[in-house]
């Protein structure tokens, strides 16, 4: 399910990594779904799959009934990472729906069955993007490619995360078990 290493996922990392290369540092300071971005969440995703948050084995929590635009029922494990150098608050949604009733049982006894994405927060160093208090956003499929919805990359500053989010106000931006924290 979580098998990263495929052709399509190996073309992504060599293409962001070449974009990045190419791109002038001005214009990667202010946009989201950058090759800067998506080889950040690339290594987030490596994170996530050496410390079991993600993958075969990997660490569960109870499920909960959610909400668009994540699941319908929702799995989250937050803790402090260090990620890159950085030390910060990571958290890792695993999102599930399906178009008949899908409920928090199903999802606990077969977390692969209806499994639609995986969304991760990390809060960055301060200054990465201070209008919304540092995190760093990702969005990915199952096999670690990052999502492009409506034509956003959803990686970084996506305006798509930071839009709901900043809503919440307060320092954290988030939002656990369905309850704002």
């Amino acid at each position: 399910m979580f098998n990263r290493f495929n052709k399509a996922t190996a073309l992504v990392h060599i293409s962001a990594v070449a974009a990045l290369l190419a791109a002038p540092l001005s214009t990667l300071a202010v946009e989201s779904g950058t090759a800067q971005d998506n080889v950040y969440a690339a290594k987030v995703w490596d994170y996530a799959l050496e410390h079991k948050f993600i993958g075969e084995g990997r660490l569960q929590s109870y499920p909960f009934k959610g909400h668009r635009p994540h699941g319908s029922i929702q799995e989250v494990v937050a803790t402090t990472a260090e990620i890159d150098g950085q030390k910060g608050r990571l958290i890792v949604k695993h999102n599930y729906g399906a178009k008949d009733k899908l409920t928090v049982q199903d999802v606990y006894a077969n977390p692969d069955m209806n499994y639609e994405a995986l969304t991760i927060m990390f809060q960055r160093e301060k200054g990465y993007d201070p209008d919304h208090n540092d995190w760093f956003w990702a969005e990915y499929k199952a096999n670690g490619e990052i999502i492009v919805y409506n034509g956003e990359v959803l990686s970084g500053r996506a305006p798509l995360c930071t839009g709901c989010h900043a809503a919440l106000g307060g320092p954290d931006r988030e939002i656990l078990n369905g309850k704002e924290k």
